[in-house]
């Protein structure tokens, strides 16, 4: 790309960045987990998702866009083309819920040193606005596009991507899309998905009255918390991780175990400890519940063993799309004493969904329990040689002065539900992380703005650029 035209590009994003940066915390400030149940005409993700689909809205219909919606399900925004071919965008709107852990308010976004604190700053509000600001380069400069550029904003990306499916029985698939909702450099390849719920068998005689874990079942939980009906005193000290647990009498007779991990996304394990496991080695070393749970926590902890599914004969890799990962995120107790837990698995190339279910079906009968598969989607890949994920890498090295490579992630995005997508950043597994800021899915979640400067940047080349190749 020209100097003067990179010139262009540098002066536009330091002109709009502050409006950037306020637009972000607003879509921030709708608390905009989907839900189905709440759903209503024109949100079918409740009132709170809808919310931040009119702001994202709004400031597309600001920057100049032409905006519509299919009911509710998905946003766009478009630059109108010399064709109706699109060249397209997408982010989603949605988060998943806040959980624990916070020490700032999760939809109110906090600006500290560099960073953008709350909920939805990385994934995906403020890649959203980014792709709005990218493509509002073009109307800025009096661009006509080859194609139609249109930015898609997403409302149930977290939950089940029914807004996409919805979307696509209405419209026809872009020429190409990326989303701005995975890590730099270009992820050509996605592991499949396979979530499942075991449950074990019965815990006799009332003594779990509550568990918690995470608030969704793609996140690792970062805290969990077990009430037992058992008085403080008679648990004994934690022998292991004492640090991360603490024993709290609620009255006579009852006690609560809290536990303290360090949460994160599902697809992303290295580096987390999964609250529940803490409780589980917990329950098993010191034996406060009996022979009445030793069938449940044994099962629990075959569940918990590792992140790699070893505890499920699970365990397996590929070299197109590396390790699988197998993360706990959801507990609950169910009114006959039994154990509910779901487990989040992204796989390889190397085995299949109807293979995990079998495995896992063998390991909950093994100990008494039973198991449902919730949902299964296979692996998906893009040729990494194809002339759109090589304009896209040669942008990216071009900008970092890096030799990257496309590669393959673990979690789900977009880009699976279409013909042609891959992701495009802008997370970076690479950076190291002030004490008090976290990942994406976990408390504290935060966006380093040096980080999501330069990603602008390279999604005005991007979009330029592919806007060039013939399809």
């Amino acid at each position: 790309m020209d100097t003067e035209l990179m010139g262009r590009i540098e002066a536009y994003v330091d002109e709009v960045w502050e409006d950037v940066v306020a637009d972000i915390s607003n879509l921030v400030s709708h608390p905009s987990i989907a839900d189905s149940s709440a759903a209503t005409a024109g949100a079918p993700f409740g009132e709170h998702v809808r919310g931040a689909l009119d702001c994202a809205l709004s400031i597309a219909e600001r920057l100049g866009y032409t905006v519509g919606e299919d009911e509710g399900y998905v946003g766009f925004a478009d630059v109108p083309g010399e064709s109706e071919q699109q060249i397209a965008t997408i982010a989603h709107v949605d988060v998943v819920p806040a959980g624990p852990g916070w020490a700032t308010d999760p939809f109110k976004m906090e600006r500290r040193e560099g960073w953008l604190l709350g909920r939805g700053v990385i994934d995906d509000k403020g890649p959203a606005v980014l792709s709005l600001y990218a493509g509002a380069f073009l109307l800025r400069e009096n661009i006509k596009p080859r194609y139609t550029f249109r930015a898609l904003l997403g409302c149930d990306e977290e939950v089940g991507m029914t807004d996409v499916h919805h979307y696509l029985e209405h419209h026809d698939h872009p020429l190409f899309l990326f989303t701005p909702d995975a890590e730099f450099p270009v992820c050509n390849a996605e592991k499949g998905c396979f979530g499942a719920t075991f449950t074990t068998a019965p815990v006799s005689g009332g003594l779990i009255r509550s568990w918690s874990g995470a608030e969704a079942t793609n996140a690792i939980p970062g805290e969990s918390v077990i009430e037992l009906a058992i008085d403080a005193a008679n648990l004994p000290a934690p022998a292991a991780n004492a640090d991360r647990l603490q024993v709290v009498s609620v009255e006579p007779g009852v006690s609560r175990i809290v536990a303290h991990g360090i949460g994160g996304h599902a697809s992303l394990p290295e580096g987390t400890v999964n609250a529940i496991a803490l409780i589980v080695g917990y329950l098993r070393e010191s034996g406060v519940l009996g022979d009445a749970a030793a069938s449940a926590l044994d099962l629990l902890a075959q569940i918990h063993l590792d992140a790699a599914g070893t505890g499920l004969g699970i365990a397996t890799q590929s070299p197109a799309f590396g390790p699988l990962t197998c993360s706990a995120g959801t507990v609950r107790v169910l009114d006959d004493g039994r154990i509910e837990q779901t487990i989040d698995v992204r796989f390889p190339d190397s085995i299949d969904a109807d293979e995990l279910a079998r495995r896992c079906r063998e390991l909950a009968l093994r100990y008494g329990g039973a198991v449902e598969t919730s949902r299964a989607k296979p692996p998906f890949s893009v040729d990494a040689s194809s002339p759109q994920v090589q304009t896209l890498i040669d942008i990216y090295n071009g900008v970092t002065g890096r030799n990257a490579k496309p590669f393959a992630i673990g979690g789900g995005t977009y880009a699976r539900n279409f013909k042609s997508a891959v992701s495009f950043g802008p997370e970076d597994n690479q950076l190291v992380l002030p004490d008090w800021a976290g990942t994406m899915h976990g408390p504290n979640e935060a966006a380093k703005e040096s980080l999501l400067r330069e990603a602008l940047k390279m999604y005005i080349m991007a979009i330029l650029q592919l806007m060039e190749l013939d399809y």
